[in-house]
Order: structure tokens, then C-alpha cells, then sequence
């Protein structure tokens, strides 16, 4: 998504990217912040129940937020023992 805008939608629980071709939206399951990262564990708001849910970071650089898939398993690791510690 090039030149895409993303906000939190606090009413609704929903991160949404906006950009060119239009808008999505993903429900947030759960937002933490680890060593100084804020987390969110989304879902497609269009998905069915089989859908399995994506961990996402929000990056600050040079004073811009932009957000990108957690892609290290390691890292993935540190937020997936996160997430379920805080919802078991």
C-alpha cells in the first residue's frame, strides 16, 4: 500500500488502511507494547471464523508511524508468548 494512512478506530476495536484503492479493516484482538514496540494481533474484518489472526507492529521512524507484519520468528515468538499470557 503505497501512500497508505492507517488509524485506530477505538470505538469499533479496528485497525484501518486507507489508500488509493480504498479502505480495510482489521478487528483487534489484542494490543501490548514489548521492549518499547506496540503490538496488535488483527483479523480481517471480512474473514470467517477459520481466519487465523496476523501479529502487526507500529514502527516510529523519523517521527512517522507505520506498521508492518511481524516477520522474525523469533520476534514472533516474543509476541506470541505475550498474547497468550495475557489471554489465558
Amino acid at each position: 500500500m503505497s501512500d497508505a494512512k492507517f488509524w485506530v478506530d477505538k470505538d469499533s476495536k479496528e485497525l484501518v488502511l486507507k489508500d488509493d484503492e480504498g479502505e480495510s479493516r482489521f478487528y483487534i484482538e489484542s494490543d501490548f507494547v514489548i521492549d518499547g514496540v506496540k503490538y496488535l494481533i488483527v483479523i480481517d474484518s471480512d474473514a470467517d471464523e477459520n481466519t487465523e489472526a496476523l501479529p502487526i507492529k507500529i514502527v516510529n521512524e523519523d517521527g512517522k508511524e507505520y506498521i508492518e507484519p511481524v516477520v522474525d520468528e523469533d520476534e514472533f515468538a516474543k509476541v506470541r508468548k505475550k498474547f497468550e499470557e495475557e489471554n489465558n
